[in-house]
């Protein structure tokens, strides 16, 4: 499976709560399919939040729990933990759980988080997809079940796997070059020096046509000279989910420095605008959104909003704080990964889920 091959960023800091003060706080001893809240086992709060999103990931959770896959799983110790921890949060008696077993195997396989320190949800994000995602890989090459997947494909290439294409052209020779690339995270840049912008403003700025000049020249195969090139980038295959990166690291002369920016966003996205031309039907481009990881700048902890397909709510997830909250608090100026499902959710098809 191809990741995203943007530089990996810190981990960012981020605002207070104060935004969902207005939210109901769920009573613990309730217990809510899908609404759980996690323990934090030592600044393990970006683990957290971005379990919380896959949890709300509707089709990669019915897959997982299907009773089918389950038994294929048993012999991969990353899925199968992975799995038991969805079947907690989904169908378990209580309104909490501890992923520590889920964060000891990753640990093991992904020493790099192996520590107390605080990481990046963005980089655990890709990390978790990919291992899971060779699991599964490794159950389909043993027993060559899968009749709706291909080998080398699985449930995480399936939703997850989208295709940017690249056209590059000879400003000398007018030659040109098409190539594509799969990806999994689109990391989007911030436009540098606002206090705040909307969501396609950062995605004409990665979308938008650029030049390569001077080092960044490309070599011309009919000139026979590196040339000033044309770049144009869209989207060849948008994925059935879309995961965005707001890139909140930037540069200040040689400094590191941190966008603050409030990077407005709304319940519904259409990526008509960035689509190539293969790309004609409007449904294939308008996604919904359903999950949210937000960064506190100031405090270096993650959260996240995330929508149960079940009870068609949203929820505040702040390690074990849980909280419904209404839709209008769902924009946050510190999202820092946003998660939209071209296809909305509908009651998750789990066994066993209809006896709660």
């Amino acid at each position: 499976m191809v990741l995203d091959a943007s530089v990996t960023v810190p981990a960012l800091p981020q605002q207070s709560s104060s935004s969902y003060q207005a939210a109901s706080l769920i009573n613990p001893s309730t217990q809510r399919p899908g609404v759980c809240g996690l323990n934090n086992s030592g600044n393990s709060c970006y683990l957290n939040a971005v379990l919380q999103c896959l949890c709300s990931t509707v089709p990669l959770v019915e897959h997982l729990l299907n009773q089918e896959t389950r038994k294929e799983l048993a012999s991969c110790r990353v899925a199968e933990i992975f799995v038991g921890l969805l079947e907690d949060m989904w169908l378990g008696r209580s309104s909490s759980c501890a992923p520590v077993e889920a964060k000891s195997v990753l640990c093991s396989i992904l020493p790099q988080f192996n520590n107390y320190l605080q990481q990046d949800a963005q980089e655990l994000l890709l990390s978790l997809l990919n291992t899971l995602h060779d699991n599964l890989k490794k159950v389909h090459c043993d027993n060559r079940k899968s009749k709706s997947l291909s080998v080398d494909s699985t449930i995480v290439s399936h939703l997850f796997e989208g295709q940017l294409s690249y056209r590059t052209l000879c400003m000398h020779c007018n030659y040109q070059t098409h190539s594509t690339q799969t990806f999994t995270v689109l990391s989007i840049p911030i436009p540098p020096a606002i206090i705040k912008c909307s969501l396609e403003d950062c995605l004409s700025l990665f979308f938008e046509r650029t030049v390569l000049t001077g080092g960044e020249q490309m070599l011309c195969s009919v000139c026979g000279l590196r040339r000033e090139t044309g770049v144009l980038t869209c989207l060849e295959k948008p994925p059935e989910i879309l995961m965005l990166h707001l890139k909140r690291f930037g540069r200040k002369g040689k400094n590191q420095v941190k966008l603050r920016t409030n990077v407005a966003f709304s319940m519904k996205l259409d990526l008509t605008p960035f689509v190539s031309s293969s790309v004609q039907s409007t449904s294939y481009s308008s996604y919904r959104l359903y999950a949210v990881v937000v960064s506190h700048l100031n405090m270096g902890h993650y959260t996240a909003l995330c929508h149960n397909a079940l009870s068609q709510t949203w929820h505040s997830f702040d390690d074990l704080v849980v909280r419904e909250v209404q839709d209008s608090l769902v924009q946050s100026p510190n999202a820092y990964l946003l998660l939209y499902s071209r296809k909305r959710f509908q009651k998750p098809k789990i066994h066993g889920l209809g006896a709660l």
